[in-house]
């Protein structure tokens, strides 16, 4: 009796030390990609809607940064991210220092803020933080933390934060790879970094030394800054995990710096917004940042991860919406409407990087043939109907092509504009975009063929205007 009663102790202890990692809020997805049906482990923690995080300005105006386009900007309020409007990118680079301290004046002006209020303007992250893209990356980190006693909150928080879906990202202070570790860090855990290896850029084994630095390096300062201070924690507590989180991004010593010109008494959402407002040593904007994104990102991830409800996950938006296309619901018009709306969806699935281009023109390919199906049905003329090859317009290829050109899938924009060409060869425009991608790609000997092509095409139809006046 005694030995069961021990061995029920055991496996109770056992299950309390897992919720200590935070075990408790892994969930479990049937993940459906292009191509393929996977399971796969995810983060979902309820703390985060029911203690408000996901309601503050800061996060809520991070959540659209991340989703807007690099072309735009957000005027915002720089101390509490109050958003004041939105402008074009190349409108605002346009102008002059002095037009835009102006603007930034007339803007605390007209928001009845003081004078002198930093002003912020904000462009769009969505090219950068690809977050669909990063959730098989997160099931594996989830399993190399949990092997390593870490708590997998922070594999997922640090992969959706600091190089979503690019194993192969070197920042301007030199850390590389998924978990941005920095040469020695990686090299004092055993990685190998050298001129012809870097083992920073492989999943598995940088997440392995990141659990072990954040266990070591991270987690166990920020508990004795707050033994210290008397403060009580649980390590499951959000804010604890934000902390955790600015320890691994700007140092424990930057963090400690901050508590203690703080001199908080508690945790919490309270102590986040002055942190938020605190500067500290190396603890500056680009820290206090840092959690703000960490919440906007798990928002978001969350949207994806949930929002086809229940344990599915469709990556691909258009083979969604394709697999409820029914002939005999969507007849005529309507039917033509639905099969645009998949095209738009697809367009968005093969910009975000969840479909390949080739397995992208298949399906294109499908639904040009129901588009086909529909004209025949069709009595009369109605000019909405247009069956022509995809894309349909030169300037709708070009378009495409320039977003994919923003998250650097330069192969697949190249095909795009190829494509064009074919359909459009007389089209300087068209040339003259192709020279622009190579040139973006690095390569210069087809960027130049291809503009000097564009360039005899203006002068061919130069001559031929003259010919004709």
């Amino acid at each position: 009796m005694n030995r069961i009663l021990s061995i029920l102790f055991i496996l109770f202890a056992s299950k309390g030390a897992f919720a200590v990692t935070g075990d408790e809020h892994v969930v479990e997805k049937v993940v459906i990609t292009w191509h393929d049906t996977l399971r796969l482990n995810f983060v979902s923690d309820p703390v985060l809607y029911s203690e408000g995080w996901d309601t503050l300005p800061q996060a809520l105006f991070w959540k659209d940064v991340i989703c807007m386009s690099s072309d735009s900007c957000i005027v915002n309020v720089a101390h509490c991210r109050q958003p004041i409007e939105r402008v074009s990118r190349n409108a605002w680079m346009d102008q002059s220092e002095e037009a835009k301290s102006r603007y930034k004046d007339s803007v605390c002006s007209a928001s009845c803020y003081n004078p002198g209020t930093s002003i912020f303007v904000t462009s769009g992250k969505a090219e950068f933080y690809e977050l669909k893209k990063v959730l098989p990356d997160i099931s594996k980190a989830i399993k190399v933390f949990r092997q390593n006693n870490c708590d997998p909150f922070y594999a997922q928080a640090i992969l959706l934060i600091e190089s979503p879906g690019k194993n192969k990202s070197k920042s301007y202070v030199g850390a590389n790879g998924p978990f941005q570790l920095m040469r020695s860090v990686a090299k004092k855990y055993g990685l190998r970094v050298t001129k012809n290896r870097d083992d920073r850029t492989d999943l598995e084994k940088s997440a392995k030394v990141a659990a072990k630095l954040l266990n070591a390096g991270c987690v166990a300062y920020v508990k004795q800054y707050l033994d210290e201070r008397s403060i009580s924690y649980r390590e499951t507590d959000l804010w604890f995990r934000l902390l955790v989180l600015h320890a691994y991004h700007a140092g424990a010593g930057s963090v400690r710096c901050v508590i203690n010109q703080l001199n908080p008494d508690k945790g919490g959402v309270d102590l986040f917004r002055q942190i938020w407002q605190t500067e500290c040593g190396l603890f500056k904007n680009e820290s206090q940042n840092y959690s703000q994104i960490a919440l906007a990102s798990l928002v978001s991830f969350d949207e994806i991860i949930n929002r086809d409800g229940g344990d599915t996950v469709y990556l691909v938006r258009g083979d969604k919406m394709m697999k409820h296309f029914n002939r005999k619901i969507y007849r005529s018009v309507n039917g033509y409407d639905y099969l645009n709306t998949c095209l738009v969806a697809y367009e968005a699935d093969l910009v975000d990087g969840t479909i390949p281009f080739d397995p992208f023109m298949k399906r294109v390919g499908v639904i040009r043939k129901e588009l086909l199906h529909i004209a025949t049905k069709i009595s009369g003329v109605d000019e909405r109907i247009s069956i022509n090859q995809f894309p349909a317009s030169e300037e709708h290829v070009d378009s495409l092509a320039m977003s994919l050109l923003k998250h650097q899938r330069f192969e697949e924009a190249i095909k795009l504009l190829k494509l064009n060409i074919d359909m459009h060869p007389s089209s300087i425009a068209a040339y003259d975009s192709l020279a622009r991608a190579y040139s973006a790609s690095g390569n210069k000997q087809l960027a130049l063929i291809y503009s000097n092509r564009s360039v005899a095409l203006g002068r061919n139809q130069e001559s031929r205007n003259r010919i004709q006046e």
